[in-house]
């Protein structure tokens, strides 16, 4: 999975943080975009450490803008996002995810790391 920008490492900062004791913010690698639901645009996202989510663990997080800002911001700007599950850990970027795929679990901030 590939994407352009001038960062690989990032910041994931969870606003409502009710029913998540882990890290927060969380140290985030790019990983890649992959296409979503209603033609968006997710930026992939694979945290320094597994997160349990509640009944949930996670390797991987799907990012897109929260104001429908285009991708690009997401990945190289300080960015409102929401924030959601991947159902598993192969992400194919010539597949295009579903809402069975994909679930939504916070709204946050990514910021890129030099």
């Amino acid at each position: 999975m590939n994407f352009t920008s001038g960062f690989s490492s990032y910041v994931l900062e969870i606003y409502d943080a009710e029913e998540y004791t882990g890290p927060n913010p969380i140290r985030v690698k790019g990983m890649g975009i992959i296409n979503g639901p209603e033609n968006r645009q997710y930026f992939v996202v694979e945290p320094d450490q597994q997160v349990i989510a509640g009944r949930l663990t996670t390797n991987h997080f799907a990012v897109r803008a929260h104001y429908d800002d285009p991708i690009n911001q997401v990945t190289d700007s300080v960015t409102t996002v929401s924030i959601v599950l991947l159902n598993n850990d192969n992400h194919d970027i010539d597949h295009t995810y579903n809402f069975n795929d994909l679930k939504f679990w916070k709204v946050g901030k990514i910021s890129p790391r030099a």
